[in-house]
């Protein structure tokens, strides 16, 4: 079996059974996630019609078989044929357009995950295991923080920035660290009282992702980690590296916790440390995961654009990062592009998105932190965003520079 999720959805063989009895469905997502369902779903002997997708590229083509449409396409349905939201990205998103779209016979894919009775080789994917697992468990919670948004915060991902130092100087990263020419750690007392201020104000966490630039060249990343370990209202606390450094042994030790789990980035031999780094992950028993990494959307550039306001919600709605905060110098954030496009100056600071932890009380910060998560639209940096999904271009990954890029500061 692939995996049996711990998040259980009640009358599956009641939803399975209506939608065999239905004309056949279509499945909105063409990503790994809706390859697992299109697996399932044939499985199931139930019947699919076509696959919808923002990614403009797929449009009109055959994917898996299938015709690839756009979502305005499905108003020629009449709302007869069962839609299936296959995406761990955007599906607030995709729930919105349907909406928009009068489209109302809508399906989440989570009686389908509550437990996935097939094998890895049965499904169309490059994910291992592990990932699947993990793209899993973080749709279901979604869709649970999304249903209980009015009486509990939880939340899907937050980042908490340690360093704006790295290890590599790439062109083009995402989280704007080649334009930093000055980079400083994060003050350990704020970084704390940050922590704190967040954990404390929240119902729960879904996913920690400890990161920088590279969190290895804090110094007191593991007195952090330590304070980390004193709450139990999040899930799995993500240490994000690229495999330059690998920490000394007696201090890798500190990361045998089940909830810790290493996200590797393997940029071949830039990664200089990464087997010396796997090898005693390995030997400790520390959960991890290295992909290699040969490409990058083309997002980490700082641009002045003249989009419409429709044009900005469709470019947050795409975006990867449109579910997870990001905490930076004791400040929150709705995404990294924000965090540090404000953090640079290169952008102005919009005052309602982004939110000083230490300027609010409680109930206050619960208020403007649910706010910010489920019911932005869009956010002003947008504007100045390329934009982080599958309808940007790719570039070569980690090109190195000699020289931090020059920006210019936009109003």
């Amino acid at each position: 079996m692939l995996y049996k999720s711990p998040f259980k959805v009640e009358n599956t063989e009641n939803i399975y059974s209506k939608l065999r009895n239905s004309n056949g469905v279509m499945v909105f997502g063409t990503g790994n996630l809706g390859n697992i369902v299109l697996a399932a779903l044939k499985k199931a002997e139930i019947k699919v019609i076509k696959l919808v997708d923002n990614n403009k590229s797929r449009w009109g083509k055959i994917y898996n078989g299938f015709e690839v449409i756009a979502p305005k396409d499905l108003k020629k349905t009449n709302n007869e044929v069962p839609v299936l939201v296959a995406s761990d990205l955007t599906h607030p998103y995709i729930h919105r357009q349907l909406r928009d779209l009068k489209i109302t016979n809508v399906y989440d894919c989570d009686f389908i995950f509550s437990e996935l009775n097939l094998t890895l080789e049965e499904c169309n994917i490059y994910w291992s295991k592990e990932k699947v697992r993990q793209k899993v468990d973080a749709y279901m919670y979604d869709l649970i923080a999304q249903k209980n948004k009015k009486s509990k915060l939880n939340i899907k991902a937050v980042d908490l920035v340690l360093t704006e130092k790295c290890s590599l100087k790439c062109n083009g990263c995402s989280n704007l660290m080649q334009y930093y020419a000055k980079p400083v750690d994060e003050d350990f007392e704020q970084c704390i009282k940050s922590i704190d201020k967040f954990l404390t104000t929240v119902d729960y966490v879904f996913e920690i992702r400890v990161l920088g630039g590279e969190p290895f060249m804090y110094k007191r990343i593991y007195e952090v980690i330590e304070h980390l370990y004193k709450y139990d209202n999040y899930g799995k606390l993500q240490i994000n590296t690229n495999g330059t450094i690998c920490p000394k042994p007696e201090k890798l030790k500190l990361f045998q916790n089940e909830k810790v789990f290493f996200d590797i980035s393997n940029y071949g031999k830039l990664s200089r440390n990464i087997e010396k780094l796997i090898s005693e992950l390995n030997r400790l028993n520390i959960r991890h995961s290295a992909q290699s990494v040969d490409k990058w959307q083309d997002c980490g550039k700082i641009i002045s654009t003249n989009r419409s306001v429709e044009e900005n919600k469709e470019v947050f709605g795409n975006c990867c990062e449109n579910q997870g905060l990001t905490i930076l110098h004791g400040s929150v954030y709705l995404c990294p592009f924000a965090a540090n496009a404000t953090n640079l100056k290169a952008i102005p600071y919009h005052s309602k998105e982004i939110i000083e932890l230490e300027k609010y009380d409680r109930d206050e910060l619960k208020k403007l932190i649910s706010d910010l998560y489920f019911e932005t639209e869009f956010l002003e940096a947008c504007k100045s965003c390329n934009g982080r999904d599958h309808n940007v271009g790719s570039i070569k990954a980690a090109v190195q520079l000699k020289e931090p890029v020059k920006y210019k500061v936009l109003s």
